[in-house]
This record gives structure tokens, C-alpha cells and sequence, in this order.
């Protein structure tokens, strides 16, 4: 005769849906619940995913709201982020005969690092 499985428990969906609104991990909201985290993944993947999704956008409209406040650094990530914005960098001009004086740091790294290489060599 087959053993019966364990008997079939019903958790709380709404607090599942709230918890993953908040990011918490499968291994987080299974402890609050009292069950496996692949109880949580077998049979409440709706609620795990549109908790996520309203925490994702929760996030993203206060993200928005900030930079609309004039966050210049949430303006600037906003930008990277979906307006392909990104920042340039200057490509070392190859002239060797420039002065030390008329060159940027990153150059001069760029030069001591060059000679430093060439040192070891």
C-alpha cells in the first residue's frame, strides 16, 4: 500500500504577493510562511512573480519621481538607462611631443603605466 503524501497546505497568497513586493528571497518568504522554498516555487510562482513586478515598479516611479525633483545623479542614471546616454571618454591624444603640462591625468597614468611595463621588460 502507498504511504499518503504530506497533506496539501494552504499559505496566505496575499502575504506572499506583499513580501515579493519588497524583494524579499524565496528562502526569506518560506521561513516567514513556515514551508520549503520549492513549496513557494511549485505552487505560488503567480504570486512570487506579481509581487516582484509591483516592486519593480513601485521602485521605478520613485526613481522617477526623484529625478523629476531634480536628482541630477538619478537624471543622469535615468538617462544611461533608457536614452542609450552614456559619457564619453576622450580618446589619449597620440602626439609625443605634447607637453606634460596640456594633458589629463587619465594620459599621464596612461604614459607612467606605458613606461612602467616597459621598465619590467
Amino acid at each position: 500500500m502507498a504511504k499518503p503524501g504530506r497533506p496539501k497546505i494552504e499559505l496566505d497568497r496575499e502575504l506572499i504577493t506583499k513580501l515579493a513586493r519588497i524583494q524579499c528571497s524565496n528562502p526569506e518568504i518560506a521561513a516567514i510562511m513556515g514551508c520549503h522554498p520549492d513549496t513557494l516555487r511549485d505552487n505560488y510562482s503567480t504570486e512570487l512573480d506579481k509581487g516582484r513586478q509591483m516592486g519593480k515598479t513601485s521602485l521605478r516611479r520613485k526613481q522617477w519621481k526623484v529625478a523629476m525633483g531634480g536628482n541630477v545623479a538619478m537624471l543622469i542614471w535615468l538617462g544611461k538607462q533608457y536614452l542609450d546616454q552614456s559619457e564619453k571618454v576622450k580618446e589619449a591624444q597620440e602626439d609625443p611631443d605634447r607637453p606634460l603640462e596640456e594633458r589629463s591625468d587619465e594620459e599621464l597614468t596612461q604614459l607612467l603605466d606605458a613606461k612602467r611595463k616597459g621598465d619590467a621588460q
